[in-house]
């Protein structure tokens, strides 16, 4: 797949997303810098052919205390969530790459940032419409970690790479959406609908990696 082919597949996504955001979509297109992401597809290229793992997840929502009730997680209060979350995130390698598709935190930023803080691992941030104010600013991009360096290695609206017998592979947050005349078949990574797993197509296979679909980390 070739960037000006995943940007077009990304922005017909947005197009047609199941609720209008206009100013968080233009956001996210702004932010669909071709060096930037092309320079992150190699980060996961390389780790997939020196076979090192490579982790997903999506929707965390840290410090979100409605999330708990809305997708019935098995959580008394934030603070528990949280610990449970980070304790599983834990288990990332620190020289491993942690890919979040979107929505990171909703709730207390600065606390939830210092939960990301402790997170291990080389992470990598595909926005989601969480991760921006109403504004359409993503101020996770400005995040830094621990020792003053960004908290991700990267800030980006889509990731893509080459998959298993040449398929593409299409990560961002929303489910994508095919147009009509496409014809090749996709593997797409996504998260946004938390609990909902999408039926294949004879052009997509989705993989709804959200937190929520069963209580764990991914590993390509």
């Amino acid at each position: 797949m070739k960037f000006e082919t995943a940007r077009q597949l990304f922005e017909h996504t947005l197009a047609n997303a199941d609720q209008a955001r206009p100013d968080i979509h233009a956001a996210m297109l702004a932010m669909a810098r071709r060096e930037t992401i092309e320079t992150a597809n190699e980060m996961v290229s390389t780790a997939l052919a020196l076979d090192e793992r490579v982790w997903m997840t999506s929707d965390l929502h840290f410090g979100h205390t409605n999330i708990i009730s809305y997708c019935d997680r098995p959580f008394r209060d934030t603070r528990t969530m949280d610990l449970a979350l980070s304790a599983q995130l834990g288990k990332v390698g620190d020289n491993e790459l942690l890919l979040i598709l979107g929505d990171v935190s909703l709730g207390d930023h600065e606390q939830s940032m210092r939960w990301v803080r402790g997170i291990p691992g080389r992470k990598i941030l595909v926005a989601g419409n969480h991760d921006f104010m109403a504004d359409g600013y993503c101020r996770l991009q400005q995040e830094k970690d621990l020792q003053g360096k960004p908290l991700f290695e990267a800030v980006v609206p889509f990731l893509y790479w080459d998959g298993p017998h040449g398929i593409g592979v299409l990560a961002c947050h929303y489910p994508l959406q095919v147009p009509e005349h496409h014809k090749s078949l996709i593997l797409n990574y996504h998260g946004h609908l938390h609990r909902e797993v999408l039926r294949p197509t004879d052009t997509v296979k989705y993989m709804n990696v959200g937190w929520d679909v069963d209580y764990a980390l991914k590993c390509l």
